[in-house]
């Protein structure tokens, strides 16, 4: 089966039907109200950044109990935006940390960044098409081969 390339020309990771239903979640977290679902969506993909950079460094210090962190903290965002592909990636990562399994860890680590990456450019488009965003807020310039959160991909 041929998956859909992202933005970025990797393959695809997220169900159609996840990525489709996190704008909804989050609308609905917000309460419907368009400033908080800004608001929101801002909040996840600044905390989804930040949850990166920390499991970068994290991993390259062997420092388990601090990947545990950065991961149960994206599962939470994962969580809020109904995106259990994360979740469920995230919980045998953070499983792997628990036990100090570094070579699990390292196996399992491409895919998930893969998916928090994904997960990420989903919510940059909502922030991008969300009512009282501006034109160009967050949009992927179609013709440079990047997506919004290549730099997420640094593991």
């Amino acid at each position: 089966m041929t998956r859909a390339m992202t933005h970025a020309g990797a393959r695809r990771v997220l169900p159609r039907a996840e990525r489709e239903a996190m704008g909804t979640a989050v609308a609905n977290a917000a309460r419907d109200d368009p400033a908080l679902y800004r608001m929101l969506l801002a909040r996840l993909i600044e905390t989804t950044e930040a949850d990166m950079a920390n499991l970068q460094r994290t991993v390259a210090t062997g420092d388990w109990t601090g990947v545990q962190r950065a991961v149960h903290r994206t599962k939470g965002s994962a969580a809020l935006a109904r995106c259990p592909t994360l979740v469920a990636a995230g919980k045998s990562l953070e499983s792997a940390a628990r036990q100090g399994k570094r070579a699990v860890i390292d196996a399992l680590l491409p895919r998930y960044v893969a998916i928090v990456t994904e997960f990420n450019d989903a919510l940059i488009a909502l922030q991008a098409a969300a009512p009282g965003a501006p034109a160009h807020a967050g949009s992927p310039d179609p013709g440079d081969g990047t997506s919004p959160s290549s730099h997420i991909q640094g593991t």
